[in-house]
């Protein structure tokens, strides 16, 4: 099982390679964006790795009004299906509402099945469709799951 951790600025540019990897161009984070979610003073950044590189991160951050919201969560495509994922969301809705958030909101690509599938394993349900919430006109959807404690 990998080691979590939290985020370091040395981690920084793994991060966004793992994202490039990750994302298509235009939905993956620019090196720009990826830095000002990170400054961002409630960021909660989870890396999951082993002895040897970084094998998925999460970010997310919490608001005053009692949420939180995962900006992304990433994991290397040769680990998909280990549980990395299901590790890192975990333990980054622990950190949110041990934070003071009620409950976790995020968004998702129409088109991403995968992660639709995954984010309703975990509990999150489709609040709305987000027309053209995507580059090239890709509708989104925003997820939501009510945390518990």
């Amino acid at each position: 099982m990998p080691e979590l951790a939290e985020y370091r600025a040395a981690d920084f540019e793994h991060l966004w390679e793992l994202d490039q990897r990750c994302f298509p161009t235009g939905i993956a984070y620019s090196r720009e964006e990826l830095a000002y979610y990170l400054r961002d003073k409630s960021a909660v950044c989870l890396i999951a790795r082993d002895q040897e590189r970084i094998l998925g991160f999460i970010l997310g951050h919490r608001d005053r009004r009692g949420f939180g919201h995962i900006i992304t969560i990433d994991v290397d495509p040769a680990t998909h299906r280990s549980g990395i994922g299901s590790t890192l969301i975990e333990a980054a809705e622990d950190r949110l509402l041990h934070a003071g958030c009620q409950s976790i909101f995020l968004e998702v690509a129409v088109n991403n099945l995968a992660a639709l599938a995954f984010y309703k394993k975990h509990g999150y349900s489709v609040l709305k469709s987000l027309r053209g919430y995507y580059p090239g006109g890709l509708d989104g959807l925003l997820m939501r799951k009510q945390l518990t404690g």
